[in-house]
């Protein structure tokens, strides 16, 4: 009975929703949205990488982009479980070493809320049944792709942030999807530690840009 239901769940699947991996674009093999050769080998290179104090997974290439674009912006949500399945051991790790206290995860505003239906980072925080606190985004910031300045991003999510989490003495962990310039973190940052005193903040995300490294 089992194999049956699951045999109408493919068939409505492939019926009514695109049924195509969200890395190569083959017929899915399983169930989520990233056939198993993909699984496999994002898996392979999901192993914890840093550049001071910026912790990561992959970088911000092709394959990612399309992952994290579907994921959060082409109504793939149960992306959001074998995206946790890739980052779980890594981030678990960097938790545990860095003895992190506070996990704070990146807000979305309350528009791109209400239009997506969920914080793709706190999603995923769920799925891995980790504890966070929220700070708020208090203003409407445009999307950061369509800008390439760092200027006009820093400017975009100036006083974006708003917090009264006590945070003086703790070491704290943001999380992100993506850095691309690192503008959206530093913001947080600035704000967190105007009201805390001797905080160690670092920042983790699954994919960041290799023109973050470089600079």
């Amino acid at each position: 009975m089992s194999n049956l239901r699951e045999l109408y769940r493919k068939i409505l699947r492939e019926i009514f929703f695109c049924n195509n991996c969200s890395s190569c674009s083959e017929i899915l093999d399983r169930e989520g949205f990233i056939c198993q050769k993909c699984l496999t080998r994002l898996l392979k290179e999901s192993y914890l990488k840093n550049t001071g104090n910026f912790f990561y997974i992959y970088y911000y290439d092709e394959t990612i982009r399309e992952l994290i674009a579907d994921y959060k912006l082409r109504n793939r949500k149960a992306l959001g479980k074998d995206l946790a399945f890739l980052i779980s051991k890594a981030f678990k790790k960097l938790i545990e070493q860095e003895n992190i206290d506070v996990i704070i995860p990146v807000p979305i505003n309350r528009k791109r809320l209400k239009e997506r239906g969920f914080n793709q980072v706190e999603y995923i925080l769920d799925i891995l049944k980790i504890k966070y606190y929220r700070i708020e985004r208090i203003k409407n910031t445009k999307h950061m792709h369509s800008m390439e300045n760092y200027d006009e991003r820093k400017k975009n999510v100036e006083f974006a942030f708003s917090s009264n989490l006590k945070l003086s003495n703790k070491k704290i962990l943001l999380v992100d999807d993506i850095v691309t310039s690192g503008a959206t973190v530093e913001s947080i940052i600035k704000e967190i530690k105007k009201t805390n005193k001797n905080t160690d903040i670092k920042v983790f995300s699954i994919a960041i840009s290799r023109k973050f490294i470089a600079k």
